[in-house]
């Protein structure tokens, strides 16, 4: 770098992709960067100029090359193959304009690869699988199923793209993308027509098909593909998650998925008649105590409104049976608890972590709440998420077979949950006692001896 030039005004050192250089590398080029010889100039290239030393590009002038259009790059190719006396059809130069991702070099070598290809077979499908990309002809027969919601036709379309060995993945992530150009389709018509990422043959089909399909559901199918892109991972199997998220978006809505839920609902049923029948029988035991009572006094029944009286006890029982059914539910969700968290962490093992630091603090009206120690903050804000909050849920609504809400709260110390529900159980035991000894006072006519009389 020193040295001058023996007949040149400037030595140029082009240094391409310089974000890969090592940090030794970085700091020795850094030396030079400081006290640059008047005769030498750098050209730095790079894709990643995040990855590039501050001190680096502090000393730089950056340029910023934008990508093409996807157009502008087929009429690049257009000239290449007419240069050549080549023909290639528009849709095999599309699909590799959109696979060269904007750049015009991507693009070229691509095409330089895949020329020997179509001159010994001649078939754009065999060029496609050699690029591992997807045609737009291709597309738009999943696009047309999907809006048809034609289960069976995507179901056989997936099976053959498997047994042709094709990449669900990345098929995953060009459906989305073009599902992205249906809804701007249904949105912004100008905005549609001005995309260059597709054929004009193809526009015209997917503005056809906008008419056919709401927004609300392109953007369902849209979440239910992301979904699956990231079961995909977990999964290591791109098939089913693809199959379940088309079948969950083709199905009727009104269809009820879950047979556990039905089951536990069923046994609840089960055992709230079995309640409601011994809550009848006590109520039963109680008038007939209160009629000797009254007979007793001489009173007479002509004097008593059945009705209100029939009434006011049916009110009574099913004050009791809702209150015994809360309790019921809220001291067996507290002992499954840790089921709770064990069937979360199949799907879920991260929340299922947070969600471990908190536990069933009360239950009101369909409302969990459950209580986070002051120092599991951190667990608590993860958890209320709205996407995390929404999962909790739906897992614990189908675990105890009814649909709750959830609500997430700070306690003071490890103490006070649990001080709190043995007040709240010394309370109710008193009460009840009060009650009973009430009503023995009242049958007999007597009253409490306290052993000093």
């Amino acid at each position: 770098v020193r040295l001058t030039t023996a007949y040149a005004r400037y030595k140029i050192y082009i240094i391409d992709e310089v974000h890969m250089l090592t940090q030794e590398a970085f700091n020795a080029l850094l030396k030079t960067l400081e006290e640059p010889p008047s005769h030498v100039k750098f050209i730095f290239a790079t894709t990643h100029p995040q990855k590039v030393l501050p001190t680096i590009l502090s000393r730089c002038q950056k340029f910023q090359f934008n990508l093409l259009s996807t157009e502008k790059i087929v009429e690049k190719l257009k000239k290449i193959m007419s240069l050549e006396n080549l023909v290639v059809d528009e849709d095999t130069l599309y699909a590799v304009a959109r696979a060269s991702g904007g750049s015009v070099r991507d693009a070229e070598s691509l095409l330089d690869t895949i020329v020997p290809v179509i001159l010994e077979k001649g078939k754009v499908e065999d060029v496609f699988s050699f690029l591992g990309i997807f045609d737009e002809d291709t597309l738009n027969k999943t696009l047309k199923y999907i809006v048809e919601k034609d289960i069976s036709a995507l179901l056989y379309f997936i099976d053959n793209l498997t047994k042709e060995g094709k990449d669900l993945i990345s098929f995953i992530n060009f459906l989305i993308g073009y599902l992205r150009n249906l809804l701007l389709a249904k949105l912004s018509i100008k905005g549609f027509r001005e995309l260059t990422e597709i054929s004009s043959s193809s526009k015209e089909f997917i503005l056809k098909l906008s008419d056919l399909i709401a927004v609300q559901e392109i953007l369902k199918i849209i979440d239910l593909l992301v979904e699956a892109k990231d079961l995909c991972v977990k999964l290591n199997n791109a098939r089913i998650p693809l199959e379940l998220a088309l079948i969950k978006f083709s199905l009727p809505q009104d269809i009820n998925y879950s047979f556990s839920k039905d089951r536990t609902l069923s046994e609840n049923n089960f055992s709230s008649r079995i309640k409601k029948e011994n809550l009848s029988s006590f109520k039963d035991s109680k008038i007939e105590e209160k009629d000797d009572v009254n007979k007793i006094e001489e009173i007479s029944l002509d004097e008593i409104d059945i009705d209100d009286f029939e009434l006011e006890e049916n009110k009574n029982e099913t004050e009791e049976e809702i209150s015994y059914n809360t309790r019921e539910i809220f001291e067996e969700l507290k002992i499954k608890w840790k089921e709770i968290i064990t069937e979360i962490k199949k799907t879920r093992a991260a929340l299922a972590s947070h969600l471990s630091f908190g536990s069933p603090h009360t239950y009101k009206e369909n409302f969990i709440e459950v209580a986070f120690y002051k120092k599991d903050n951190f667990h608590k804000e993860i958890v209320e998420s709205n996407k995390n909050l929404k999962f909790i849920q739906e897992a614990i609504s189908v675990f105890i077979g009814k649909k709750v809400l959830m609500k997430f709260t700070l306690v003071e110390n490890e103490e006070e949950p649990i001080q709190n529900e043995k007040r709240k159980e010394n309370e109710e035991e008193i009460k009840r006692e009060s009650e009973f000894i009430n009503e023995l006072l009242d049958t007999f006519k007597g009253k409490i001896h306290t052993g000093d009389e």
